[in-house]
């Protein structure tokens, strides 16, 4: 059954975007004539759709050149039958059966790539019901990455739903592993998973990554830069062959223990777990996780901002980067997708050591998730980030720029930003 809020922020975006974005328009002549070619390239994607559905409902092309609708739009724009496929399918369900999401795309409030993971989310099962959402997804694609809407999106689609399509998280069949050797004597490793397993061994994997660069960073700082940091793909292959080789070692006491980040986020009222990118999870197949030590419970508010976290008295460093993952989710600068996990927490009132001195604390209401570009950009002159109060939601804690410009930009939590109602 549908709840009356579908999924996180699908009702507070419907009422704050409304209203037009009050950031100015772009200074640079650069940046205006990209935005205008943006614009005009859904416009064009919109009247492309029109042509195609009319091409496919005279059948015109097979009469003209003896291909059906997608070959001829193959061979005449050389691409792959696969992506014709796609976008002869994606024009005529825009036309004949989401009307509302073409007109957004003519207005270049969507892309081309928010109608094709639409029209791929609604299966005939839910297609008129995923429509009736139309307006509000359409809101959401203002202020939400694409990665973020995609996320809401499916959570949606999910829910309506639920008594039909396949779910792969209720199928243990459908996690695989392949190893194999290639040609050229080169092991290959390739996983599918999905569900609780599949957030163990990212979040394991990962934990053991970041251990290693930071093993890396001490080594170089050490020899003043003659071992090199591995990139992230060199360090998730050595972390995962790490991994296995403590399991064959006799005695592993001398090994730091890596505390893995797992945050599962419980909703009482639906009695639904997620993780914090929005993929559902089985209450029941989670217990023996927590029983692991894995997973921190919090308590939160709607605004996700942490109130408590389980019998923890106080705040350290690393319980304060599990709060910030749970209330920001990511890099806080907007439409950045860089992963809590590789960004800092950044002091938004400068920190001094000087204990007599109150500013800059390092509390989470200081404290916000910026990845290493967005942080340096933060501290560049003329770049000033504070922390602002929404009348509307006196409690959440949200950030906001100036730019050298005199533009404002607004944080964003979990992909969505958070622009204020019109007065």
């Amino acid at each position: 059954m549908l709840r009356e809020r579908p999924f996180d922020y699908i009702g507070d975006v419907a009422d704050t975007t409304n209203t037009p974005n009050p950031e100015p328009a772009f200074n640079d002549p650069a940046l205006q004539q990209v935005a205008a070619w943006a614009t005009e390239q859904a416009q064009r994607e919109a009247a492309r759709a029109r042509l195609i559905a009319d091409i496919n409902r005279r059948q015109i092309s097979e009469r003209e050149a003896g291909h059906k609708t997608p070959g001829w739009y193959a061979a005449t724009t050389h691409t792959s039958l696969a992506h014709a496929n796609t976008v002869v399918t994606t024009s005529i369900r825009l036309v004949h059966e989401f009307p509302a999401l073409l007109q957004a795309l003519e207005h270049a409030r969507i892309t081309w790539q928010h109608a094709e993971a639409f029209v791929r989310a609604a299966n005939p099962r839910i297609a008129h019901l995923l429509a009736e959402l139309t307006p509000e997804l359409v809101d959401l694609a203002q202020v939400a990455t694409f990665r973020r809407w995609t996320r809401e999106l499916r959570g949606i689609a999910n829910q309506l739903d639920q008594d039909g399509g396949y779910n792969p998280n209720n199928d243990p069949a459908a996690n695989r592993l392949y190893i194999g050797t290639l040609d050229d004597g080169t092991t290959e490793i390739r996983a599918t998973l999905h569900g609780e397993l599949a957030l163990i061994v990212k979040s394991v994997l990962t934990a053991h990554t970041d251990h290693l660069r930071r093993r890396y960073q001490t080594d170089h700082d050490t020899t003043n830069g003659d071992i090199d940091i591995p990139d992230t793909a060199q360090l998730a292959a050595e972390a995962l062959a790490d991994l296995l080789d403590t399991r064959t070692t006799a005695d592993n006491t001398d090994r730091p223990v890596i505390e893995p980040e797992v945050v599962v986020l419980y909703n009482p009222d639906t009695d639904t777990a997620t993780d914090t990118d929005g993929n559902s999870l089985d209450p029941t197949a989670i217990r023996w996780v927590l029983a692991a030590g894995f997973i921190r419970l919090f308590e939160i508010t709607e605004d996700r901002d942490v109130l408590r976290m389980g019998k923890l008295n106080r705040y350290a460093n690393t319980h304060q980067r599990k709060a910030l993952l749970v209330r920001d989710g990511g890099c806080i600068f907007p439409g950045c997708t860089r992963h809590a996990n590789r960004c800092d927490a950044h002091h938004v009132d400068h920190h001094t050591p000087d204990p007599n001195d109150p500013a800059g604390p390092t509390d989470i209401e200081n404290l916000g998730l910026l990845c290493r570009h967005h942080h340096r950009i933060t501290h560049r002159p003329g770049w000033l980030m504070e922390r602002w109060t929404d009348p509307n939601n006196p409690t959440a804690i949200l950030f906001r720029w100036r730019t050298p410009t005199g533009r404002t930009i607004y944080s964003q939590r979990h992909g969505v930003t958070w622009i204020p109602k019109a007065a």
